[in-house]
């Protein structure tokens, strides 16, 4: 479900529960790209780092809809100033559930994309890893002179000839 965010004039409730489907879109993104990347599956990758990308845009529009809500109100854009906010102009328990709700994914989130980063960190590290084996490899292969028999690679030079 991509909700996009809207205007500010919608009940608390009903912003925070479409961010909070929005982040739960995301969180799923998240851990499917987990699993892309422990099997390897570069195909998949692909199209879910679309994915994330394109529902990490509209988690920012919606928490630059909160901050502009709470800048109107003379809030910080803050956990305080939304807890604030949600006090004084929501009454309404689903607005102040849909933002505890929020908050706790948003730090499930945060853990996921971390494990997901050190996943790629891993796979680039072994990735050059194998670079360089095939590299030394490469570079001790026999050469062949022009008499057709093996020399070895290098300068050519022996150690302690003149």
């Amino acid at each position: 479900m991509n909700v996009t965010p809207g205007a500010t004039s919608r009940p608390p409730a009903n912003q925070l529960s479409d961010e909070l489907a929005t982040l739960r879109n995301f969180v799923t993104i998240l851990q499917q790209e987990q699993q892309a990347l422990v099997a390897g599956d570069l195909e998949r990758l692909t199209q879910l780092v679309k994915d994330k990308t394109d529902l990490a845009a509209h988690l920012g529009q919606f928490a630059e809809q909160r901050s502009r809500m709470l800048a109107a109100t003379a809030l910080p854009p803050d956990r305080a100033g939304m807890e604030r906010w949600l006090a004084r102009l929501a009454p309404s328990d689903s607005a102040h559930a849909a933002w505890k709700d929020l908050v706790s994914l948003s730090s499930e989130a945060q853990a996921l994309n971390e494990s997901n980063g050190k996943l790629i960190a891993m796979r680039m590290q072994h990735n050059q890893q194998a670079l360089n084996v095939l590299l030394a490899a490469s570079n001790q292969a026999a050469l062949y002179g022009p008499d057709g028999q093996t020399k070895p690679s290098g300068g050519g030079r022996l150690f302690g000839s003149a």
